[in-house]
């Protein structure tokens, strides 16, 4: 029996669909990931774990991400992608208000577990480091420059490190007051610490050293 030509133009919606639940299954990975890594860690999550969370199967990450720590990568490549950063310097009190409510939000998420766990390999490691560089580093080392302070890399990466700090500290209930005080009260006190840390120039310096 020959097959009609209204027959055979049915045949690209199947792919259609199939392309839009591959789709879907790689999104349902990729967030499942980013909440198991997030609240377990790296060694702590496994990839029957992350198919399970996702509802698809767990075999899928070969395909999509390749391995477990690929799929962790791109954790971390998606959390750049977000917002939970400031995608550029906008003022000290946004950035830090930025990193606090992220910590509040999620707790330790992909990038904190990868930047303190001590047997995260150096590609995820990496990733992490370059997400913290875009997104607190560049912006910092870009206005102090802009504006003549000196050495401010590594003023950068001095505030960076303290911002970091402050919101682990805040998640992991280190101390007291910095895990109870609001929020708002918080990233105050530490834009106006970053402040000092940002706002010496040259010219300052040395008329302090002249007294």
């Amino acid at each position: 029996m020959s097959i009609s030509h209204e027959e055979t133009v049915t045949d690209p919606a199947p792919r259609t669909a199939r392309s839009r639940d591959a789709g879907a299954s790689k999104e349902a990975l990729l967030r499942a990931a980013q909440e198991l890594f997030g609240q377990r860690g790296f060694e702590r999550t496994t990839i029957r774990d992350i198919g399970e969370r996702a509802g698809v199967d767990a075999a899928l990450i070969a395909r999509y991400f390749g391995s477990k720590a690929d799929l962790y990568v791109a954790t971390v490549a998606a959390e750049d992608a977000g917002e939970q950063y400031p995608g550029g310097f906008e003022g000290l009190e946004q950035m830090a208000d930025a990193v606090v409510s992220r910590a509040d939000d999620h707790g330790p998420g992909p990038i904190m577990q990868a930047l303190i766990r001590l047997d995260a390999s150096d590609d995820i490691r990496g990733a992490a480091l370059q997400r913290v560089k875009r997104r607190l580093i560049e912006p910092l080392v870009a206005d102090m420059t802009e504006r003549g302070v000196d050495r401010p890399e590594l003023r950068a990466e001095i505030a960076a490190a303290a911002m970091l700090g402050i919101s682990l500290s805040r998640s992991l209930a280190w101390f007291e007051e910095v895990r109870s005080v609001p929020k708002d009260e918080l990233v105050v006190l530490m834009a106006e610490a970053l402040q000092a840390l940002t706002d010496t120039t040259p010219e300052v310096r040395g008329r302090h050293a002249r007294k």
